[in-house]
């Protein structure tokens, strides 16, 4: 398609697929992009997801002490219990996005199982919020990236994310008017990754329909940022020998100890004699 226009100096190239979902997040905030076939079948992560929350409710002490937390229908770093939700968080397109907007090194920040219960049911994710909580700045680049993996169909009627487009932009909420008048629910096929600028002010819709919503939400961040919860003190240090996946996991930006643990740092940077 050839879009007429004038005036034009500077014109973006996207450089294919992941080059437009990057450009799509840097206008829009948000985008929608499809899962491998190596996640399938869907079913098998619901189940897991179901799992996921059920084994946190009674570790907590019971789903009543969940609510009473604010963590109803809520399970924190699955890949902690079942390594297979590891598979969610290393799909290479979403990393390939990641380092892209992220120019090139950045860390899981976190990842969460989220339902949205049937029925007009409570739920906390419904309230507006960033990924990146509390914070009113907004950066020449993005801090940190989300991405929704919907286990189920993301439709109005279940309670699609709702985005305000373009609020990674702006430091401070949207008046109420605004919201009413801009919130935008997103519609996504089960198996596809809802991504988004992590500043980006969304919350989850009202589930009106008579089955469970479910997602696995990732945060990638610069390495910077601290993770929700310390994943390298967490899964130990065998959970894994590969580099790319440690690095991915944090278990390399821990900051030095003593000025001798950052001798030692320098020196391991040093090309071999």
């Amino acid at each position: 398609m050839n879009n007429q226009s004038y005036g034009i100096a500077e014109t973006a190239t996207n450089g294919g697929s992941v080059g437009l979902h990057m450009e799509d997040i840097r206008l829009n905030g948000f985008t929608v992009v499809a899962g491998g076939e190596e996640l399938q079948p869907l079913s098998r992560w619901r189940e897991l997801i179901d799992l996921a929350v059920e084994q946190q409710g009674r570790l907590a002490g019971g789903e009543e002490e969940l609510r009473r937390l604010g963590e109803g229908n809520t399970a924190r770093a699955p890949l902690h219990g079942e390594s297979r939700f590891l598979a969610l968080a290393t799909d290479p397109t979403i990393l390939a996005i990641c380092a892209g907007l992220l120019d090139g090194y950045f860390i899981l920040n976190q990842q969460n199982a989220v339902v949205n219960p049937p029925n007009g049911q409570k739920y906390h994710q419904a309230a507006y919020h960033r990924d990146l909580p509390y914070q009113h700045f907004v950066s020449s680049r993005p801090i940190a990236v989300s991405a929704l993996y919907c286990a189920d169909d993301f439709t109005v009627e279940n309670g699609a994310t709702m985005v305000l487009q373009g609020t990674h932009k702006q430091e401070v909420f949207p008046s109420d008017a605004l919201v009413r008048r801009c919130e935008h629910p997103v519609v996504a096929p089960a198996g596809s990754y809802l991504v988004f600028d992590s500043m980006l002010f969304h919350r989850g819709g009202v589930n009106h329909s008579s089955s469970s919503r479910r997602a696995v939400n990732h945060v990638y961040s610069r390495p910077f940022v601290k993770q929700q919860i310390v994943l390298p003190s967490l899964l130990g240090d065998g959970y894994s020998s590969e580099p790319a996946i440690r690095r991915l996991l944090g278990f390399d930006c821990d900051p030095p100890g003593s000025v001798d643990a950052w001798f030692a740092s320098r020196r391991a940077r040093l090309p071999a004699d």
